[in-house]
């Protein structure tokens, strides 16, 4: 950390956009990976639909391979920032420590695991034919590179827990342009499909470890030799899996109504069904993620005054989040309705996905000032240790609410043709109406922990 204390240095305002902004900057940036590969799938020419098919049957799986990340990478950081602002650097360097070697293996033993059981994987979530091809061509890379991914993002949250949040700009923009040159090099110039689409991300992502490597080895804030004993090990561990685990539910249930979505459209719809679906979750995904960063941001802000005790410097950070979370998700929503086909057309050329994907992305992101309740509601949750109560907050979004109105609404919009909308579109309706329900559910547990 550096020698003035940032968090006492800087006013709580300075603070919010010094530890947020990069923050976002770097989830856009990084998210940008998949929007590109996305892009360039959409630009293969004939085999640009059976393309964008095989990225959105992955979705479940790479969703689930960036919910393993967020255990170790978002729960690191935010203990690193609790023990700094209770001063004390032993338990610091130990929990950096436990972190580094816990997301190195935890993505090495997950992504052995998907590497073995690939075909029946790919068999459930109903890849045949050339689509099956083109959607192991890309896994077999995607398993090597989840795991300097899963490492290159914990520490790069540590460096912001550190106190120098700007790095993570540089390193997402200067990632995210070795990632266009490489996949505009393997796609188009060497010829190489979706393999190459694959390969270019594997090649960012090597360099994104690196980097935050050799940033934390050259300001000595890498991890130090020390005597950690097993049950200190096992403590630090089980805090960290404890704080992670809320966000690695929220994207591993977001894999399972991915899997859910795909099904019903196989069942209702076409292939063509499941490419604009691909296209529309990356447009959610992209406008979330800046949402994500916010919290993500203000996580280590919150965490420090946490630790120190100071309530009242907590409880201004908390309210201001819900302030700028709240503005930005209702600009976004206008914004989206008002550009969707402009916005679309980044994606592919293909008139037809084009034209389905338009509302689907509307109905999504009707609901999005409501998503920026719930994330700043488990943001606080996870920050004031109440890691029990975000989970079920998640469990009753997907579990109870997304996941069955998924299967029910088509059933129900087939069998009385209601306002002539298709089962294929009646699918996305569940998630502005799980999102509305959760927000009245937990309206009163939302303000009564904006005031602790």
């Amino acid at each position: 950390m550096h020698s003035d204390n940032i968090f006492e240095k800087k006013s709580i305002q300075q603070l919010i956009v010094l530890f947020s902004f990069p923050t976002i900057c770097s989830l856009v940036l990084e998210s940008l990976a998949s929007m590109i590969d996305t892009a360039f799938a959409g630009h293969l020419g004939t085999i640009s639909n059976v393309a964008l098919s095989a990225m959105g049957m992955l979705s479940p799986i790479l969703l689930l391979l960036i919910a393993a990340q967020l255990i170790f990478g978002v729960s690191t950081s935010i203990v690193i920032s609790k023990r700094l602002g209770e001063n004390n650097k032993d338990k610091v360097n130990n929990t950096f420590k436990v972190g580094f070697y816990a997301s190195f293996v935890s993505s090495f033993i997950i992504s052995l695991l998907i590497f073995l059981l690939q075909d029946p994987l790919l068999n459930i979530l109903g890849a045949t034919g050339e689509v099956k091809v083109l959607a192991k061509e890309f896994l077999n890379i995607a398993i090597v590179f989840n795991v300097f991914s899963s490492v290159g993002y914990m520490l790069v949250n540590n460096i912001r827990a550190f106190g120098y949040p700007r790095v993570e700009v540089f390193v997402g923009v200067s990632a995210t342009i070795i990632h266009i040159v490489f996949n505009v090099i393997f796609t188009f110039g060497f010829n190489m499909g979706i393999r190459g689409i694959a390969l270019s991300t594997l090649v960012s992502e090597v360099y994104y470890f690196l980097i935050t490597f050799a940033f934390l080895k050259k300001k000595g804030l890498w991890i130090k030799k020390s005597n950690l004993s097993f049950e200190e090990g096992k403590e630090i561990l089980i805090s960290l899996v404890k704080i992670g685990f809320v966000q690695f539910l929220m994207q591993s249930l977001n894999s399972v109504s991915s899997f859910v979505i795909n099904k019903v459209l196989i069942t209702y719809g076409s292939v063509s069904y499941i490419g604009a679906w691909s296209i529309c979750s990356n447009i959610n995904m992209v406008i979330l993620l800046p949402l994500i960063g916010l919290t993500q941001g203000v996580q280590s802000v919150i965490a420090y005054f946490h630790g120190s005790k100071d309530k009242t410097k907590e409880g201004i950070v908390k309210g201001k989040t819900v302030k700028y979370s709240m503005t930005y998700a209702i600009s976004v929503t206008i914004l989206v309705f008002i550009f969707a086909d402009k916005i679309a057309k980044i994606f592919t050329s293909d008139l037809g996905i084009i034209s389905l994907a338009i509302p689907i992305v509307k109905i999504i992101v009707v609901a999005f000032p409501f998503l920026g309740i719930i994330y700043t509601l488990i943001t606080f949750m996870q920050v004031s240790g109440e890691e029990q109560s975000a989970s079920k907050l998640e469990l009753t979004r997907q579990i109870l609410l997304l996941i069955p109105l998924s299967i029910i609404l088509p059933i129900i919009f087939s069998k009385y043709n209601i306002m002539n909308i298709t089962p294929q579109f009646a699918v996305f309706l569940a998630t502005p109406i799980s999102s509305f329900l959760l927000v009245v559910l937990y309206s009163k547990k939302f303000k009564r922990i904006l005031k602790a």
